[in-house]
């Protein structure tokens, strides 16, 4: 390497990149020492201005003069014909000031010198070559500055991963920097940077300055302080500028940290080991101290005094009350009445009830394990009350590692599903072998192309798709490659994720947003390095860092939460999976009993290869669906919730001791408050929503904002006594099955009754393990739950959200009935379903009530053909937020003026506009919204068209939207 060699950058922070989409990339030197250790990738500290930042070297080339940018109309008339823009502008941070933006060109990325991507990353690779002329625009005389360090050894970012990105911003229309946090969450925050004392004397232009001589002399006192904390004293603008003055004057120098983050252990599994006796008589001499004993009269005395001393006048505890308790926990196999000891301190009480609860939770757990993590948050015990157990005896602390045991085998699969299985291999096999030709400049063969196609893999409800889902990992595993598989929501799905722990013990990383910073870290990590061989997650996992990528599933593919839609990039998880599978050959398994419209048509169309499992592999069929017209039950004067049939199945299926489970998309106990003198309604203070009533907190809450009143007495309006609560949610379902069965154990599942990954595990456990007769819930139970003594499924009002303003609301609607009514019947007792309902007619609801896929597909495309909808034109939708309504209509009326003409500019003839229009919720979180689609073949060429700062802040793109609301 020579001493000219440049770094391309990405800069992370400070960097104030206004209205361009993409963050440009600067130019820095790299210093000699630093040459033969960089790489493209690396987290790299550089000098921004007058402070130091972290950045993503993206590239290393050597100079060349500079080519001609093209015009952003040329860009917005061509470029994404191909599917790809013209990358980021390059910059040169020059040594007078941070450059700023002033084009685009292309960019080719290397992960060494002189070597790209490579032939299998063709479809996003952008390179022009050895030697091309799109390199580095030169300063006027002064160069580009030097970075400073590399902040971590491994390359953040590898090839594949960099051109994913590249890929994500511009189909996504975003900006770069916010694609890199994404791939890699949490590890592109700031350094901690350290300022050192070089000089034993001040310099002469430092001697008038008091800051400049107090930081020097902090320096010399001290040895070194910290750049955070003399930018809070000073401010940020006055400590940036004496800095870098006494920086360049030789004064002080500042260094980075440039260690990894500290590795973070994995917390421990508490395990209950002791005996059934000896947790009772443990459990009842810990009680026997918490409770307290009447005191005689003349005593009365003493026991105040003996708490004063235990409570110390200023909070301090006696050693000797403590040493008691350890003796009496240390003992806890003696008798179970022993005589009484000294009363505990405050302290030692608050320990002692918590190592109760962690006892009891234990207890009640059925293989008596849980992690610390999880007994800790629920207990609220702290370490010491743990150390009382384990000293005990009681329980033992364990590595998750240690209790993962061999794993569990492979189930015989039907003749289905090993069709299934072989399909999927020869994919695998397939996408292995064009990625091999690729990367040989060769043609891959038509054959093998076809067979590497994505799959969709279309079984009904219970057909065991997840078994197949685990034998195709073992064969990628057999064949030296890794896969990844998404869950729609990790918290939704704990028995899934327990299968693919059991069966790949050891070898498994999870990926989810419960996890704390420094997990996510520590999982991320482990990925990169090759520690396991399969990742689960939800939507964020696509981007984990895993190397050998054979295989890539999305289970529920249908599912919305594969969508991000409130943040740039607005990316669906089903097209990243594409796109990375293309960069790493690998097969990619799409699975759903209620496919997307979007999905079965390309496999109708031959873009995906479609597989069908028809059958469950237990000897019932999907269970026979029967619909209750709630009109006629009106009209026969019955107006419970229950109708007069599901309260019926209802009865004998408690009666046979099986489980049952009862389905409405609504929480709360009435969606809406109203006088019925003057038609007030009781709406949110930030939003246009009303509110709804939640019996049990006794209050009106907005599900949007969590805005929160008092139910009023009186109308706020008319002041009369007319207000009266309309409409029914999960709170009133439980309350209405209560009533008809109290000894029945009822459970209600719904976002008020949980609050993390930990309690949806609980619950999941709970009805598995029949703790549980009727379970309650929202869309929360609708996937992920296979419990073999479920028979019953009641679907309280089928017709909730069908009747939106969403072009979607009918998909939505027939996938929530199928998941949830295929909850029932599947091990060996048969299923019933009982579907509520005013729309019996609607074609959407037939088709639920015969589990038949196919009739609401056909109505559906038809439908969405007519109409111009997604898959025939694909959508752009654009939402303008701003707190002052007039200036939000303005400003989005404006815009869609402008997109008007451009579209007649760019002779886009099949390119449309709906609205400008207010949303379907105007105002959310005292924000309002007027938003406008785009239609057309491709309408993301509109916005590329569109020039620097016409997108002003306050503008979110999504694209391909999931919903038109």
């Amino acid at each position: 390497m020579q001493d000219d060699m440049q770094a391309q950058v990405l800069v992370l922070q400070g960097a104030a990149w206004g209205e361009h989409r993409h963050a440009p990339l600067f130019v820095y030197a790299i210093p000699p020492e630093l040459q033969a250790h960089i790489l493209p990738g690396h987290l790299v500290l550089v000098p921004f201005g007058a402070r130091l930042v972290s950045g993503i070297v993206w590239e290393l080339r050597r100079p060349h003069p500079p080519a001609p940018s093209p015009s952003v109309m040329e860009r917005g008339r061509s470029a994404f014909q191909a599917e790809r823009q013209d990358l980021p502008a390059h910059q040169v941070e020059r040594q007078d000031s941070p450059a700023q933006p002033n084009g685009r060109s292309p960019l080719s990325i290397a992960d060494g010198e002189g070597s790209g991507v490579g032939p299998s990353c063709s479809p996003f690779s952008i390179t022009d070559g050895e030697g091309s002329g799109a390199g580095f625009p030169w300063s006027d005389g002064l160069g580009p500055r030097p970075l400073r360090a590399i902040l971590d050894p491994v390359p953040l970012l590898d090839a594949t991963r960099r051109v994913l990105a590249q890929w994500l911003a511009d189909y996504y229309v975003c900006p770069l920097i916010d694609v890199v946090r994404l791939l890699a969450p949490g590890m592109t925050g700031k350094q901690q940077i350290e300022i050192i004392g070089t000089a034993a004397a001040l310099p002469p232009p430092a001697a008038d300055d008091p800051q400049a001589r107090a930081l020097l002399g902090l320096l010399a006192a001290g040895g070194r302080a910290d750049e955070a904390a003399v930018r809070r004293a000073l401010g940020p603008r006055r400590a940036d500028a004496l800095l870098a003055a006494l920086e360049a004057q030789g004064a002080l120098a500042r260094v980075a940290h440039v260690a990894t983050p500290r590795a973070l252990a994995a917390l421990p599994l508490l395990r209950l080991v002791a005996d059934p006796e000896a947790v009772a008589t443990w459990r009842a001499t810990a009680i026997a101290q918490l409770t307290p004993t009447p005191a005689a009269p003349a005593s009365g005395s003493r026991v105040t005094v003996a708490r004063r001393e235990g409570l110390g006048g200023g909070g301090s505890t006696p050693r000797r009350s403590r040493g008691a308790l350890l003796q009496r926990i240390a003992t806890a196999g003696g008798p179970a009445h022993a005589p009484p000891v000294a009363p505990l301190a405050a302290r030692d009480l608050v320990r002692l009830r918590a190592a109760v609860a962690v006892v009891d939770l234990l207890g009640a757990t059925p293989d008596g394990v849980r992690p610390q993590r999880e007994v800790m948050r629920l207990t609220r015990a702290t370490p010491a009350a743990l150390r009382l157990l384990l000293t005990a005896g009681l329980i033992a602390a364990e590595q998750p590692d240690a209790a993962d045991g061999p794993g569990t085998l492979p189930l015989d699969l039907t003749a289905p599903q090993h069709a299934a299985l072989d399909h999927i291999v020869a994919a695998l096999d397939a996408a292995t072998e064009v990625a091999a030709q690729a990367a040989e400049n060769a043609v891959a063969d038509a054959s093998l192309q076809e067979a590497a196609r994505p799959i969709l893999l279309h079984g009904i409800t219970g057909s065991g798709k997840t078994e197949v889902y685990l034998q195709a990992l073992a064969a990628a595993l057999a064949r030296g490659r890794r896969g990844i598989v998404l869950v729609p929501e990790i918290a939704l799905t704990p028995q899934t994720v327990r299968r693919f722990a059991a069966r790949f013990p050891g070898r498994v990383a999870l990926l989810h947003s419960a996890l704390r910073p420094p997990e996510r870290q520590r999982e991320w990590r482990r990925i990169r390095a090759g520690a396991v061989d399969v990742v689960i997650g939800s939507r964020s996992a696509i981007f984990a860092p895993l190397p050998d990528l054979g295989l890539i599933i999305l289970d529920e593919e249908h599912d919305g939460s594969y969508k991000e839609d409130h943040r740039p990039p607005t990316y669906h998880a089903r097209e990243v999976a594409f796109a990375l599978a293309r960069l790493t050959g690998s097969a990619v398994v799409l699975g759903s009993a209620t496919p997307a419209t979007e999905s079965y048509q390309r496999a109708q169309a031959g873009e995906f290869a479609l597989v069908e499992l028809r059958e469950r592999p237990n000897p019932h069929p999907l269970p026979p669906v029967t619909v209750v017209d709630l009109r006629e039950e009106l009209h026969a004067g019955h107006t419970s919730i229950l109708s007069r049939a599901l309260l019926a199945e209802l009865r004998a299926t408690l009666a046979r001791g099986e489980q049952a489970i009862l389905f409405l998309n609504r929480r709360g106990s009435a969606t809406c408050v109203l006088c019925r003198d003057c038609g007030h309604a009781m709406r949110c203070g930030r939003c246009d929503v009303p509110l709804t009533h939640h019996q049990g907190q006794a209050k009106l809450i907005c599900h949007y904002c969590n805005w929160r009143e008092t139910p009023p007495q009186h109308c706020p309006r008319c002041g009369g006594d007319g207000m009266r609560f309309f409409g029914v949610g999960t709170e009133r379902v439980e309350a209405t099955v209560r009533q008809h069965f109290p000894a029945a154990r009822i459970l209600r599942w719904d976002a008020d009754t949980v609050r993390g990954y930990t309690d949806h595990a609980q619950f999941a456990r709970a009805l598995a393990d029949r703790e549980v007769d009727v379970l309650i819930g929202t869309q929360m139970i609708a996937k992920g739950l296979d419990v073999p003594g479920v028979t019953l499924v009641g679907i309280i009002a089928a017709d909730v959200a069908l009747y939106l303003p969403d072009y979607r609301a009918p998909e939505r609607a027939f996938q929530v009935l199928t998941q949830v009514a295929g909850r029932a019947g599947r091990a060996e007792l048969p299923g019933r379903v009982i579907m509520q309902t005013f729309s019996p007619d609607h074609s959407c609801i037939e088709a639920a009530a015969r589990h038949d896929f196919h009739a609401f597909y056909e109505v559906e495309i038809a439908t969405r053909q007519a109409f111009g909808y997604p898959p025939f034109r694909r959508f752009v939708k654009l939402t303008y937020t701003h707190p002052d309504r007039h200036a939000c209509q303005v400003e989005a009326l404006s815009l869609g003026d402008h997109l008007a003409r451009l579209i007649e500019d760019l002779a886009l003839a099949d390119t449309d506009i709906v609205g400008p229009a207010p949303a379907f919720i105007e105002r959310l979180r005292d924000q309002y919204r007027w938003q406008m689609i785009l239609r057309g073949p491709d309408p993301r060429a509109v916005i590329a068209a569109l020039a620097p700062g016409e997108l002003g802040p306050g503008w979110t793109i999504d694209i391909d939207p999931t919903s038109s609301l």
